[in-house]
């Protein structure tokens, strides 16, 4: 069966598995203290490993979801980068903060989402039905 994906659905899946890798590589490096992350963030570590940790498995579904062609997977890709994004704020504790490749990611796929919705959910109910055919 050929699976015909619209170029944003395939950056989208990009972006959703880099965000999975890149949480769980910040959550590893809490554990090991890498580089000394744990005194980079504001608030205490722990809360960043947990979530962190959690957000990336969501990020995962997310990847899954969207290759599936699942129309849930847009919406919780959009709250998860959201949640990304407000996320570097408190990370880093202050308003004018270092901008990031995390932070780059998470506005890319916050401006995709929000500007192609309509195609991608379009695109998303054509995968879903043919899979179902």
């Amino acid at each position: 069966m050929k699976n015909n994906r619209s170029l944003s659905q395939i950056f989208l899946l990009i972006l959703a598995f880099e965000k999975f890798v890149q949480h769980m590589y910040v959550t590893y490096g809490f554990v090991v203290n890498l580089g000394g992350i744990r005194l980079a963030v504001s608030l205490d570590y722990r809360i960043f490993l947990i979530s962190g940790f959690l957000v990336g498995l969501l990020f995962l579904l997310a990847f899954i979801l969207l290759f599936r062609g699942n129309r849930l997977s847009l919406t919780l890709l959009f709250y998860l980068a959201l949640f990304d994004f407000l996320g570097e704020f408190v990370a880093q504790g202050k308003v004018f903060i270092t901008i990031t490749v995390s932070f780059l990611v998470a506005a890319l796929i916050l401006i995709m989402i929000g500007t192609k919705r309509r195609s991608l959910i379009t695109s998303a109910g054509q995968a879903e039905s043919s899979e179902s055919a």
